[in-house]
């Protein structure tokens, strides 16, 4: 029972650590803490049999999510106004659900081929497994064992050719190789040579910054918008209603040196809801393209057509809308509804659970994305909040129209209070500039707002909690998609099966007599 005990502390410590190498209450990260972690991790898992390693598990998920995810109670407590105690119960439950790849792979241990494990190429295959597992069992909040290497940009040089896949897959591996190392006692030197030559690869080939004629003028912003004036304005209160129009076109009409060509409000900041794209603009919309002559990209509420609006219940989209001139040019409705939070599971009892938490927003689920494009001819895309962390949605997304040339992300992080939640936020959504090269223009209610740049670096900010604009005019141009957002997964499933028969054919003649 003790050893047990301190298994379960060890796997609860390597959550920890894992945590620790994103940004955190301590700061924006240590890259280094990720190779300390998941072998301590892996170790306990390897050496554990089916019902101790889902303890273990738990252990993990447990450290990963009172250190990473703390914030969770805090957005819980917040979004539903539940009790304190009853947040934290809630908070520690989602440890169930943060890393559910993990649960797939000790049953993965548990049934797979009675083989070797030990041996180079098979190394090599349960990093590849556990690679595809992180990659395509869904998160609540995606991240990938890969996601920390970004402390190393602009050298990442591999990112557009192969996205944070082949990251993750570099982690598990030299991860799984160092532990059979330690228990042999013997240094595998083709293994770290292989290694080296990775990191190398992405110094020599690193990212550079967008050299290009083409410039787009912007005004990113940040009204910061309290939770509770948020929501009294868009329960029909008309003091609140005029509070924070006047914020939001206050801050568009501002005078300044630069003269935006486009206009960026954060998700859901228009507090009234449209009803398709004949809807009547308001008149500040009016007043703000009058002085500016630029075009507004704003979050707000779409009505679905085709429900009543007095049903509310999935009647209304969580959208992206372009106004240009007198009428709304195109409109995006977000895809990927976050649960309980936008959206909930069960069916028809989710009118009654909204009944007692109204807070939640059964917000109606669009399906795929419409032309968004300035009137200069630059065409974008407008991912939702936590839709710009799942890279399988982004590339679809961009593969619709192609020929992008930025990304815009709309997103609110009110409701994580002063926490690490934006800087986590923004730092896994930096990857999809690294994996499109294409630079992402964050546009947030409460901060972090910023561009983010394809080699990873980013513009001036503005800080959580302040209210302002940021004035930036982005360099864009539009090269060819990545090898990464036209193939996907594809050329790192070809990288392994070469590396695998490479070491495959070595252990061979190794072992020929």
């Amino acid at each position: 029972m003790k050893r047990h005990l301190i298994d379960f502390f060890i796997s609860s410590l390597a959550g920890s650590l894992y945590a620790l190498s994103y940004p955190s209450f301590l700061g924006n990260g240590f890259f280094l803490l990720l190779f300390i972690a998941l072998p301590l991790f892996l170790w306990k898992i390897e050496d554990s049999t089916f019902p101790k390693s889902l303890c273990l598990i738990l252990g993990f998920n447990l450290g990963l999510n009172f250190v990473g995810y703390y914030w969770i109670p805090h957005t819980i407590r917040e979004f539903g106004q539940l009790p304190f105690a009853l947040s934290i119960l809630l908070g520690s439950l989602a440890s169930i659900i943060l890393q559910p790849h993990w649960w797939i792979y000790a049953i993965w241990r548990k049934f797979r081929p009675q083989l070797n494990w030990s041996l180079n190429k098979n190394i090599i295959l349960n990093a590849f497994i556990l690679t595809l597992m992180e990659r395509f069992i869904p998160q609540q909040f995606p991240s990938y064992v890969g996601s920390p290497w970004l402390h190393l940009a602009p050298y990442l040089g591999l990112a557009p050719y192969f996205g944070v896949a082949i990251f993750s897959f570099m982690t598990y591996w030299i991860s799984l190789e160092i532990i059979q190392q330690l228990k042999a006692k013997k240094i595998h030197s083709k293994t770290w040579i292989i290694f080296f030559i990775f990191i190398f690869l992405n110094v020599i080939f690193y990212l550079r910054p967008s050299d290009s004629n083409l410039k787009l003028p912007i005004r990113i912003v940040q009204a910061n918008i309290g939770n509770f004036l948020k929501i009294t304005s868009e329960q029909g209160d008309q003091d609140s209603f005029e509070a924070v129009i006047r914020t939001y076109e206050d801050l568009s009409k501002q005078k300044s040196e630069l003269s935006p060509e486009l206009i960026i409000w954060p998700e859901t900041a228009f507090p009234n809801t449209f009803e398709g794209p004949n809807s009547p603009l308001d008149e500040s919309f009016q007043r703000i393209i009058q002085e500016t002559e630029a075009e507004i990209l704003i979050g707000g509420y779409d009505q679905d057509l085709s429900k009543t609006k007095f049903d509310f219940i999935e009647s209304v989209f969580n959208s992206s809308l372009l106004i240009s001139r007198d009428k709304i040019k195109s409109i995006y409705h977000k895809n990927i509804l976050i649960p309980f939070g936008e959206t909930l599971p069960f069916g028809q009892f989710n009118r009654q659970i909204v009944a007692y938490v109204p807070a939640i927003s059964l917000f109606a689920k669009g399906k795929g994305t419409p032309l968004m494009e300035t009137k200069a001819g630059y065409r974008f895309v407008t991912p939702i909040c936590y839709e710009i962390l799942d890279t399988n949605f982004m590339r679809g997304l961009l593969n619709e129209w192609g020929k992008n040339y930025f990304i815009v992300n709309h997103t609110n992080d009110s409701w994580y209070g002063d926490t690490a939640e934006p800087y986590q936020h923004l730092f896994l959504s930096k990857w999809r500039a690294l994996e499109f090269q294409l630079p992402i223009i964050r546009s947030t209610n409460t901060g972090i707002s910023s561009v983010t740049y394809p080699d990873g670096s980013e513009s001036k900010r503005l800080e959580i909690n302040q209210i302002g604009k940021l004035d930036i005019v982005v360099p864009i141009h539009k090269t060819d998609a990545t090898v990464y957002q036209i193939y996907g997964i594809f050329p790192f499933l070809m990288l392994f099966a070469l590396l695998y028969m490479i070491t495959w054919w070595i252990e061979k003649r190794q072992i020929r007599p």
